[in-house]
């Protein structure tokens, strides 16, 4: 018989029980006030060794179970007497990192289901991280792995990333500080709404044909990050959009490797008719523009922010993030200035949100003609609304006029002769792209008679068909030859940027498609299937992927990439829609945002200054804000 408490106390036995519940284990448990892990622990070993199937399911002798009692005994002396003992805690974090590193991982890498040591582990490293914040992200990296690669285990995930299980206290004497948040939140949650409003945090949204306003989905606590990984994709960011602004020069590079997939891609086929015919033109803009997003996201087992990928189109919320950091540094100097102050942190503000209005008005200058105008095409309804009319409104301060519009409203009202292209009786001078990066997005032949015609004006492009081709996720595979990088980096160039890449496969050998399906059916879980498409709600995870993959043929296979999966470590989150709060266990995403302009083969200028990051559910595959999956948040750091 184990004693143990249920739905009260985190530092318990709660995902122990769950876990010998689902093997079907003969063990009892019988639920009591007081409790005490570590002798519950003793006490499974115990009953579980006498079991004949032990070694199925327990990797760890008793031995390596009491060599963690002092670091237990400690934790628990500290809360009974009040003392706060770091000094002796992070000792033994220093300790027990040593012995794994002596012990080389070996006793993580058996395939078993469970870990009596690790489960033990992981709540004494929990409670170190709900006392001393972020110690083991800054200091502990090796802890940090550790407790990443236990939790990454498909069966702990649905006990430990439970939100009523994070939010519970460890035990009568130590309590979880995001219950302090939650109290806090709770109790503001109306004026913090008011806030998020009177910041400019807004979305539009349309009900039953109605349309208004009210705040953009957003974060009400920022995710915590060391600024020098921010200083280190800023850097990597610049190599990647050299890359793409390279790879957009190369046509038949690009199309030699996207030749296949047109075979059977209606769309891609169609941007690279236009793109052949604007190669030849002799009236084609010399310049090119881009504002480039590039997404991260932190692959806990590693400590590595890995990328995700790369976007050249119609790229979101960089006025809204800037808005996002504000908000959050008022809350951090009024409502959470206790936390501030006792954890040391502070938000961070040095975004400038500016850098999609200064590429436009840079891309605006080269066309020379303060009298024409920036044609905005969009979709017919636009969620994210006020996110971009700052861009607009930032440059009508520049004393430049932009025009909204769609692919359907141009019909008939739009023009080129002899490359000047002029929309509604104006002349334009750059074309900015809010839609056109799905099939479906193009209703009929018009609207693609008008893409052609834009892309074969003088006015510039943001962005051109070019750069929009070299945005398909097969690039993106094509880029782990090191082989092809180098046509765009040097050596140590391609090095550096390469440390953040995720394994890509792809299907271009229909005798290695068997290999490779069997690879997936061995873990699904660490995968993800990506077909060449934007906007969101695309991907297969889990247990879609084989399936979809069996049903296409292997020619229609050559249409996806399969990635390696990323593996955060989920934290709480609390998110406000609409008023509403949603606590959830949350993995955030953290982009940057740059540009490049080009003319012809010479980067003219190539900057990043913006940044984004969204939060989502840890258990949503997607995450998109416009798509409904995300909430916008902001970052904050060490207060050194």
């Amino acid at each position: 018989m184990i004693q143990s408490q249920p739905y009260q106390y985190r530092f318990g036995s709660e995902p122990l029980h769950g876990i010998v519940k689902s093997l079907n284990l003969p063990i009892q448990f019988e639920y009591v006030q007081e409790i005490c892990i570590f002798e519950q622990l003793i006490k499974l070993v115990e009953i579980s060794e006498k079991l004949e199937n032990y070694s199925k399911y327990f990797t760890n002798s008793i031995n390596k179970l009491e060599q963690l009692k002092p670091f237990y005994q400690t934790i628990q002396s500290s809360f009974h007497q009040g003392v706060d003992k770091k000094n002796e805690i992070y000792e033994h974090c220093h300790n027990i990192q040593n012995y794994i590193i002596q012990n080389q991982f070996k006793y993580l890498e058996h395939e078993k289901l469970l870990s009596v040591s690790d489960l033990l582990l992981v709540e004494l490293l929990e409670i170190v991280n709900n006392m001393y914040p972020n110690i083991l992200y800054n200091q502990y990296q090796i802890l940090y792995q550790f407790l990443a690669k236990v939790l990454s285990n498909n069966v702990l995930q649905n006990y430990y990333f439970n939100v009523d299980f994070m939010m519970k206290d460890f035990s009568p004497n130590i309590k979880n500080a995001q219950n302090i948040l939650k109290g806090i939140i709770q109790t503001n949650l109306p004026t913090f709404h008011d806030f998020a409003q009177c910041q400019g945090i807004l979305y539009r949204y349309k009900e039953d044909g109605k349309q208004f306003p009210d705040n953009c989905p957003v974060s009400l606590f920022p995710l915590y990050i060391n600024y020098d990984i921010i200083n280190d994709i800023k850097k990597k960011t610049i190599l990647q959009q050299k890359v793409v602004a390279k790879m957009g020069m190369d046509f038949e590079w690009y199309t030699g490797i996207l030749g296949r997939l047109a075979k059977h891609d209606e769309f891609i086929r169609r941007m690279i008719s236009i793109q052949a015919k604007v190669e030849k033109s002799q009236t084609k803009c010399p310049y090119t523009i881009c504002i480039v997003r590039n997404d991260f996201l932190h692959h806990a087992s590693l400590n590595q922010w890995m990328q995700v990928e790369y976007n050249c189109i119609a790229i979101s919320f960089g006025f809204i993030s800037d808005r996002v950091q504000k908000y959050h540094s008022l809350l951090f100097d009024s409502y959470y200035k206790q936390i501030r102050e006792n954890y040391k942190v502070k938000v961070k503000q040095d975004l400038n949100h500016d850098i999609m209005v200064d590429a436009l008005h840079k891309a605006y200058e080269l066309y020379n003609n303060k009298n024409a105008i920036v044609l905005i095409i969009t979709a017919e309804f636009e969620g994210n609304i006020y996110d971009q009319r700052y861009i607009e409104k930032g440059l009508a301060k520049l004393g430049i006029l932009s025009k909204r519009t769609t692919f359907l409203r141009l019909i008939g009202n739009i023009t080129s002769e002899n490359g000047i292209l002029r929309a509604f009786g104006q002349e334009v001078a750059l074309v900015y792209f809010r839609t056109g990066y799905t099939f479906d997005q193009y209703e009929n032949e018009e609207c693609w008679s008008i893409r052609e015609m834009i892309e074969l004006s003088k006015a510039l492009k943001c962005p051109s068909l070019n750069t929009q081709l070299v945005n398909f996720k097969k690039l993106q595979q094509i880029l782990l030859d090191e082989t092809q990088i180098q046509k765009f980096l040097n050596k140590d160039e391609a090095k550096l940027i390469s440390e953040n890449y995720c394994k890509i496969w792809g299907f271009d050998h229909e005798d290695q498609h068997e290999k490779l399906i069997e690879m997936i059916q061995q873990n699904p879980h660490d995968y993800v299937l990506k077909p060449q498409r934007e906007g969101g709600g695309n991907n297969y995870y889990d247990d879609q992927i084989i399936p979809e993959l069996l049903k296409l043929t292997p020619e229609q296979r050559t249409e996806f990439i399969v990635m390696e999966r990323i593996k955060p470590i989920p934290r709480i989150g609390f998110m406000m829609r609409r008023g509403q709060l949603d606590i959830q266990a949350v993995i955030s995403e953290i982009s940057v945002i740059g540009y490049f302009i080009n003319e012809g083969e010479n980067i003219l200028v190539n900057e990043v200054g913006g940044y984004l990051v969204r939060t989502k559910r840890y258990l949503d595959n997607e995450g998109g804000v416009a798509a409904g999956y995300a909430v916008v948040d902001s970052f904050m750091v060490a207060d050194s």
